[in-house]
């Protein structure tokens, strides 16, 4: 997985950034892959991105401020990547189809960004930026009808969702990584329950 997300932040040669804010987030990305999100300090940051601490005070006063870049740079990958599972913007997509891109991207996710993603939970005000990406692409929890029952659709679009994240908290609690092969077929069979072909074109 630490090839992935060398491929993915620049690492190893293979992608620049020209910004130096982003080379800095994407040493901070490393270094949570490597060495999980308490090693994401000012120094090991500043180490991995070959600057000095000063450097990177320059662009990210603290450490707070740092990992708020990072959740940043998360949310604007993520939105790109939705954009072009879904072929579309959310604003032109379907429920389904919005749906369905998040299932999809979902299965490129590397550890590093499991580790943020996971952290998210316990700092709400970090994670904003990602929690609205995910409030375009998925639809809140359902209200209930007569007698507390939800509406079928509701349900189904629901535990899509819930699938696809229960890979993100099965590594999570477990340490234990889901092997590609299997996370890109459970997510495509998560997603092909979804039918986006369905009759269901709700916005």
């Amino acid at each position: 997985m630490v090839g992935e997300v060398r491929r993915r932040y620049g690492g190893g040669g293979t992608v620049v950034r020209p910004s130096k804010k982003s080379a800095i987030v994407e040493a901070a990305m490393r270094v949570a892959e490597e060495q999980g999100l308490s090693a994401v300090t000012i120094d090991a940051v500043a180490e991995q991105a070959g600057i000095t601490k000063g450097g990177l005070l320059y662009h990210f006063p603290s450490r707070t401020a740092l990992l708020s870049g990072v959740y940043e740079q998360l949310a604007a990958d993520w939105e790109k990547e939705m954009v072009s599972a879904a072929g579309k913007p959310a604003s032109e997509a379907t429920r389904a189809e919005r749906l369905a891109a998040y299932v999809r991207v979902a299965r490129s996710m590397t550890r590093a960004e499991l580790v943020f993603m996971a952290d998210g939970a316990a700092h709400r005000d970090l994670f904003a930026p990602c929690a609205e990406v995910a409030a375009r692409w998925t639809t809140p929890l359902p209200q209930p009808g007569v007698d507390d029952r939800y509406p079928r659709e509701e349900l189904r679009m629901l535990t899509a969702r819930m699938a696809a994240d229960g890979l993100w908290s099965y590594e999570a609690l477990t340490g234990e990584p889901i092997p590609q092969a299997l996370r890109v077929q459970l997510l495509e069979h998560i997603a092909a329950s979804l039918d986006t072909t369905s009759t269901d074109s709700a916005r």
